[in-house]
């Protein structure tokens, strides 16, 4: 899912600037800049606002995607973190929650 989210934004931002890929409160977190960043900004609001819609659509897709095997999946908060596991997959995850 990662590699389709960077090619949606390499197909409407070529040269955007990738600063995080994470997961964060059970979905994906693909932060970026339209391009490069420049001191004062470089882009539109319009852009930026694009990015955000871009990314944010995958985000959404990934609260039902498991992070262990990619099965459908829902979000687990048995641990410290928040994961989105397929019911198998949360059995075999242990008590500290690491993947």
């Amino acid at each position: 899912m990662v590699l389709e989210c960077h090619q949606a934004v390499v197909a409407e931002f070529p040269e955007y600037e990738l600063l995080a890929v994470k997961q964060k409160w059970g979905s994906l977190a693909f932060q970026a800049f339209p391009r490069p960043w420049q001191h004062g900004g470089n882009w539109t609001d319009a852009e930026h606002a694009r990015l955000h819609a871009v990314t944010d659509a995958f985000a959404d897709r990934s609260e039902g995607i498991c992070e262990r095997c990619a099965a459908n999946g829902s979000l687990r908060e048995s641990w410290r973190i928040l994961l989105v596991l397929c019911d198998r997959c949360e059995t075999l995850i242990p008590e500290h929650g690491h993947l």
